[in-house]
């Protein structure tokens, strides 16, 4: 356990002390209020997960400092009202166990797993405001 724990701990501080200067400028500049930053590398892109108002965010940035993506959980309340009605409309005999939104270039996705007795599923929003089923 403690050499997981180990190589865990080194490969953060090692992305961290690996990540360009554009890149951690690119996220001072994007997000000037972070807090407590946590460093690490994902399929060639720089992840950095952070504190910002209050709320747990992750960022993904490319090597020339692009921002790429950034992600935070979002309860029910905070996705648009097409959406939670067709959730409520589509699978109102489901729980949902995690809601989150992606912020790409692309726009902004949802994504929301539900859960009933017998089945768990994977959703995706699409910019119609609906909800379809991810494998």
């Amino acid at each position: 356990m403690i050499a997981i724990l180990g190589s865990v701990c080194t490969s953060s501080l090692y992305a961290q002390s690996k990540t360009s200067s554009a890149v951690i400028s690119s996220f001072q500049s994007s997000f000037s209020q972070a807090a407590n930053e946590t460093w690490s590398t994902v399929k060639g892109l720089y992840r950095v997960d952070f504190d910002l108002e209050n709320e747990k965010v992750t960022a993904f940035f490319n090597g020339d400092g692009d921002l790429i993506a950034s992600s935070r959980n979002v309860t029910l309340e905070q996705i648009p009202l097409s959406l939670k009605s067709d959730l409520k409309k589509q699978f109102h005999d489901y729980e949902v166990s995690s809601l989150f939104e992606v912020d790409k270039e692309g726009g902004v996705i949802y994504y929301a797993t539900v859960k009933n007795d017998s089945k768990l599923l994977k959703l995706e929003s699409t910019t119609s405001g609906d909800w379809v089923k991810t494998f």
